[in-house]
């Protein structure tokens, strides 16, 4: 499906059991299209669940395997620790179902054993510093490639999806991560920016499909108190936070592509990352939109004349 001429990316956002959308969608493309979604595409990025799907799609796992993951092990990954006083001293999940889930589904390769260009977002919390996971494209394009060779595919994985209050942080070799959304949740414009940089490839020839989870209807309203636990809500404020950035990187990536920026984020009623009650009308959802921007997601991807 790729063109000599266009650089086609995949960029999937972070946003919990909403990923479901996202999986469901590119399952609808590879049903459509009849090949793997990697086929069709010269770079994936992905932030926490969104890096469960890119980074079981760079391994050639079928996307409707994704989806039978959302809709089989979404109570295993969010059942409620017996004991936690969160959100004061503890995350409201244990890492060890996520930990095993993916186990489970993502094979233990590492990232220097994965051929598809590849980006997984995270945020070292250590130094305040963002960090990017990446596949060993940039060893085959002829840049340093040592950090992240030995890195299981797994572990990056992990450290993308964990969310401030909702898992613990993630130490991954001499670094202390936590979920990608805090900078990228949408990586939309770090995808672009290595496109052009790495790839050497100009704007006028990078086209995106970027696959959100959902934006919510409405947030706040007025509040006599707006402390973190009352006014502001906790973990609410987490989700509200990545939402902003995700929708910073969408008005961006529309200024500089154009209509070779093709973005999937319906609005929702439900901003909760954890809500599993959800699943059906997410995909849903996913197929009305489909339908709907199925004519511009294939032409985005189409070989040129």
């Amino acid at each position: 499906m790729r063109s000599d001429n266009a650089f086609n990316i995949l960029a999937l956002d972070g946003g919990g059991i909403r990923g479901a959308y996202a999986a469901h969608i590119l399952a609808k493309l590879e049903d459509t299209l009849k090949v793997p979604v990697r086929e069709c595409f010269d770079l994936i990025a992905g932030t926490s669940t969104g890096s469960i799907i890119a980074g079981a799609a760079s391994v050639n796992i079928a996307m409707e395997t994704l989806v039978n993951l959302f809709e089989s092990q979404a109570d295993r990954i969010f059942r409620r620790r017996r004991f936690s006083f969160f959100p004061f001293i503890g995350s409201r999940y244990s890492t060890h179902p996520l930990d095993r889930v993916i186990g489970e589904y993502v094979p233990d390769v590492t990232l220097g054993e994965v051929p598809t260009p590849l980006m997984i977002t995270s945020s070292d919390i250590s130094t305040g510093g963002v960090h990017v996971f990446k596949s060993r494209y940039l060893g085959d394009l002829g840049e340093p490639y040592k950090r992240d060779g030995q890195v299981r595919l797994r572990d990056a994985i992990l450290a993308s999806c964990a969310a401030p209050t909702y898992f613990d942080p993630r130490q991954v070799g001499e670094y202390l991560l936590a979920d990608g959304g805090l900078w990228a949740n949408n990586p939309t414009i770090i995808a672009v920016t290595e496109a052009m940089s790495k790839f050497r490839r100009p704007l006028d020839e990078i086209r995106v499909l970027s696959v959100g989870t959902g934006r919510a209807a409405s947030f706040y309203t007025r509040s006599g108190t707006w402390g973190l636990l009352t006014g502001w809500g906790g973990s609410k404020l987490v989700t509200y936070v990545l939402g902003l950035q995700s929708q910073a990187s969408t008005n961006m990536a529309k200024l500089l592509l154009g209509d070779r920026h093709v973005r999937l984020d319906p609005e929702i009623k439900s901003w909760k990352l954890d809500d599993i009650k959800n699943l059906e009308s997410l995909k849903a959802l996913a197929d009305r939109d489909f339908t709907h921007y199925s004519k511009a997601i294939l032409a985005n991807l189409e070989d040129s004349e």
